[in-house]
C-alpha cells in the first residue's frame, strides 16, 4: 500500500488530479484494504477534492477518515488539511451565502495545531492561513503581523514568502491607503515568487500592481502592470478563464485614464463583459463597468451607446451613490442626439427620483439642460423657469452663467411674443 500512497502523492505534488483520482478509487473498491489504509486513502482524496474546489466533499472525506482511524485526524497534517478545506469551503461559498462558523472551525483546527505540534514543518502555511482568516474578519493589524512572522517560518510552500509579501501589500493598498508601500511589497512578492509555480497566481498579483499604480495616478504604469497580467496568462491551463476577464478589466481602466485611448478601453471593457458570467442581480463592477463606457462613449461622441451604457450602469446598480450625476449624462446623452423631448423626460425623471428621497435637484446645470431641451421645442416659458432656477442655483464664476442669462433673456422675449 506504501507504494501506491506515494504514487498518489506524487500526482497531487504535479497537480495530476485525474490520474490520483482514478488510482485512489481503484484501491478504495480493492478488497482487502483495512480501516486504517482506507483512512489514508480517504485522507488524500480529501486533499484531491480540495484541490478541485469540492470543500464539502472533502470534509466528508474526512470526518469518515476520523471514523476509521480516530487517531489520524488529530495528526498535524490532517488538522491542516481540515483548516484548509474550511477555510476554502467559506472562501469559495456564493456571494452572501458564506458562513462565518467555518472560518472559526478553521482557525480552531490551525490553533490545535500549533498547540500540539510547535515545531511542525509546515507551521509558515498554518500561520499565513490563519493571517487570511483575521484579514477576512476585517482585522487587518492582526493579519499584517501574522504575516510578517509567517515569512520567518519554515514551510513546504515554497510559493509561501510570495505570498506573505502580496497579502502584505494588499492590507496597504486597501487597508492602510499607502499604495507606494504596497508597490514595495508587490515587487518584492515578484522577486521571490518560484520560477514554475502556478501563472495565475502571478496575474492575480499584476493586477493589483496595476490598481496601486492607478492610485498613484501613474497610469502609464498602470497600464504596463495589466498587460503584464493579461501576458501572463497561461491558456493551456484548464482554469485560465478565470483571470482572463479581470485582466481585460485592469487594462481597460487603465486605458480609460489615458487621453485619446478611449477605443482601446472600451474594447478591453467590452470584452471583460464577454468573458464573464453575467450576474443575476445586483453588480457594482457591472455598474462600474457600464458607467465607464458611456463616459468613454460620450467622449468619442458616441452618445446612443453612451445613453445605453449609462442606463446599464443603473440597471446593475440600482443603489448607485451617484444616480443622479449617470441620470444627467443619460440627459446629455440625449441632448447631444437632438432628442430634446427624451432629454426632458430624463430630467424629470430625474427630479422625481430625488423627490423620491426626499430631496431636491441642487446642481444648476440639470437646470440649464432643461432649459435649453424646452427652448429647442420652442416650450419658451417652460425655458425661462429653467434658467431661473438655474441662475438660483448656480456659485458665483460657474461656468456659461453668461449663456444662461442671454438664453434666458431670449425666452422671455419669445414667450411674450407667443
Amino acid at each position: 500500500m506504501a507504494v501506491y500512497l506515494d504514487a498518489v502523492d506524487r500526482f497531487l505534488a504535479l497537480g495530476d488530479l485525474q490520474r490520483a483520482g482514478a488510482l485512489l478509487a481503484r484501491l478504495l473498491r480493492a478488497s482487502g484494504v483495512s480501516d486504517a489504509e482506507r483512512a489514508q486513502l480517504l485522507a488524500r482524496r480529501a486533499r484531491m477534492r480540495l484541490l478541485a474546489e469540492k470543500p464539502d466533499d472533502a470534509l466528508e472525506d474526512l470526518r469518515v477518515c476520523g471514523t476509521l482511524d480516530p487517531a489520524v485526524i488529530d495528526t498535524p497534517p490532517l488538522l491542516e488539511l481540515a483548516g484548509d478545506t474550511y477555510f476554502a469551503r467559506f472562501e469559495l461559498a456564493p456571494v452572501g451565502f458564506a458562513d462565518r462558523a467555518d472560518a472559526e472551525q478553521a482557525m480552531a483546527c490551525y490553533n490545535r495545531l500549533i498547540t500540539f505540534a510547535p515545531d511542525y514543518d509546515n507551521l509558515g502555511w498554518v500561520i499565513y492561513q490563519k493571517g487570511r482568516i483575521l484579514l477576512s474578519a476585517g482585522t487587518a493589524d492582526q493579519a499584517a503581523a501574522l504575516f510578517e512572522q509567517a515569512l520567518e517560518k519554515s514551510g513546504q510552500v515554497a510559493a509561501l514568502p510570495a505570498l506573505c509579501y502580496e497579502r502584505l501589500g494588499f492590507i496597504e493598498l486597501f487597508e492602510r491607503r499607502n499604495a507606494a508601500l504596497a508597490l514595495e511589497y508587490f515587487a518584492r512578492a515578484v522577486e521571490v515568487y518560484p520560477a514554475g509555480e502556478n501563472a495565475g497566481w502571478l496575474v492575480q498579483l499584476h493586477i493589483l500592481r496595476s490598481r496601486a499604480f492607478r492610485e498613484q495616478r501613474l497610469y502609464h504604469a498602470a497600464l504596463t502592470a495589466a498587460r503584464q497580467a493579461l501576458s501572463t496568462i497561461d491558456t493551456t491551463a484548464p482554469d485560465y478563464r478565470r483571470a482572463l476577464p479581470e485582466a481585460h478589466l485592469a487594462v481597460g481602466e487603465a486605458l480609460a485614464a489615458i487621453e485619446a485611448r478611449e477605443p482601446e478601453a472600451i474594447d478591453h471593457l467590452v470584452q471583460f463583459l464577454q468573458l464573464s458570467k453575467r450576474p443575476l442581480g445586483v453588480d457594482v463592477t457591472w455598474s462600474r463597468v457600464h458607467e465607464t463606457i458611456g463616459e468613454l462613449s460620450f467622449r468619442l461622441g458616441r452618445y446612443e451607446l453612451a445613453a445605453e451604457a449609462y442606463q446599464a450602469a443603473l440597471s446593475f446598480n440600482p443603489f448607485h451613490p451617484l444616480e443622479m450625476h449617470v441620470r444627467y449624462q443619460i440627459a446629455r446623452c440625449y441632448y447631444r442626439l437632438q432628442n430634446y423631448q427624451r432629454t426632458i423626460e430624463t430630467l424629470e425623471a430625474l427630479q422625481a427620483a430625488a423627490a423620491a428621497e426626499g430631496d431636491l435637484v441642487h446642481d444648476y446645470r440639470v437646470y440649464h439642460l432643461l432649459g435649453n431641451a424646452c427652448y429647442a421645442l420652442e416650450r419658451y416659458s417652460q425655458a425661462v423657469a429653467a434658467y431661473h432656477q438655474a441662475l438660483l442655483l448656480a456659485p458665483v464664476g460657474a461656468a456659461q452663467l453668461d449663456q444662461i442669462r442671454a438664453y434666458l433673456r431670449y425666452a422671455e422675449d419669445l414667450s411674450t411674443r407667443a
